[in-house]
């Protein structure tokens, strides 16, 4: 999937991450996602639903 694809690029250039923090969007939901993070030894967590406050830490890292 496309989020994979682009995951395995960040980790390319940026190292493999111990923890992953996402939204609840319905690419970051899926158990193929939790499996491939899995994988990678990667702990993903998600961020609260509706929580405007984890979401502007989010959006503030990625510079949205």
């Amino acid at each position: 999937a496309d989020v994979e694809r682009h995951l395995v690029q960040a980790f390319a250039t940026l190292g493999v991450p111990k923890q992953l923090k996402t939204d609840n969007g319905p690419a970051y939901v899926s158990a193929r996602l939790w499996q491939f993070l899995q994988s990678w030894g990667v702990e993903h967590t998600m961020g609260i639903p509706h929580s405007p406050t984890g979401q502007a830490i989010v959006e503030r890292t990625r510079k949205t």
